[in-house]
């Protein structure tokens, strides 16, 4: 736990960071609607390419590139699949199911990490684990096309992040944070600019300029406000504030989107958000 001076600014930093990943995914979800999905992705990865050159241009952080470089990369080819998928599935489903669905990935992260790191789960744990799915099934099932081929394109981004958190587990005596987040970025911006060179689709419009940097902006910012959390803080206490993003996509699906509450759904988001900050303090405990 951060010292009671830095608190506040933990809580800002994390809290800020969440909010901004629901601000660019709900923009994301909007430019699916004016132009290919496939643009709005480059546009995350390209402008957020550009905002980290200039970030490193003006206060020159030191990082080692080289360390860890192998998973580095498999965690950023993780991050970009997830992103794509991410995207795609806005476009298909309500946004609140959509973070509902992904956050299974915590529980894919646990068991993953019992199985291979012998990270072993207490019994408490383990009971929070099955009330957050049963949680999640209560709040997505009768929403959700259950048996629908579509629904491929929700489920591939948890898997996605489940493995890159467990990577993040094996190398996290030896992480370098924003070692990943300019690789995730210059990977997905090589992908999708080679892509759109020959898919590329005239925006209507010039202000979606501005939407497709703003997408770039705010993947930026997003995970940069969350290094610094971190670094004030630690990751456990951190990770508590990423189930903000459910009362965020709730708040901004009614007002942007137009989505009426559902109240079985809400129940079943603070089951998720309950149960699964207990599982966080609950697995805490045992690293002190």
């Amino acid at each position: 736990m951060p010292k009671q001076t830095s608190l506040i600014n933990v809580i800002l930093l994390a809290a800020g960071g969440f909010f901004m990943f629901v601000c660019m995914d709900s923009t994301a979800k909007y430019l699916g609607t004016v132009m290919p999905i496939t643009q709005a992705v480059w546009g995350r990865f390209f402008f957020h390419l550009i905002s980290i050159l200039i970030f490193f241009l003006f206060f020159k952080p030191k990082i080692n590139l080289k360390k860890n470089f192998k998973i580095q990369i498999i965690r950023s080819l993780l991050m970009v699949t997830a992103t794509f998928f991410m995207f795609h599935s806005l476009q298909k489903f309500d946004m609140l199911d959509i973070y509902v669905v992904f956050f299974t990935a915590p529980l894919m992260v646990s068991l993953l990490s019992a199985y291979f790191l012998k990270d072993v789960l207490t019994y408490k744990g383990l009971i929070l684990i099955l009330l957050s799915f049963v949680s999640i099934i209560y709040a997505v099932g009768p929403s959700m096309k259950i048996l629908s081929s579509d629904l491929i394109y929700p489920m591939i981004p948890p898997i996605c992040w489940a493995l890159y958190q467990f990577f993040t587990k094996v190398i996290s005596n030896d992480n370098e944070p924003f070692a990943a987040i300019f690789y995730t970025s210059i990977l997905g911006a090589i992908i999708f600019t080679i892509y759109i060179i020959f898919n590329w689709v005239t925006l209507e419009k010039n202000i979606y300029w501005l939407y497709l940097i703003f997408l770039g902006f705010a993947g930026f910012v997003s995970h940069s406000l969350i290094v610094y959390a971190i670094r004030l803080s630690n990751l456990s206490f951190v990770t508590n504030f990423q189930y903000s993003q459910l009362v965020w996509s709730t708040i901004i699906n009614f007002l942007i989107f137009g989505v009426p509450f559902d109240y079985n759904k809400i129940v079943g988001v603070i089951g998720i958000i309950v149960f699964g900050v207990m599982f966080i303090r609950t697995e805490g405990k045992k690293k002190t």
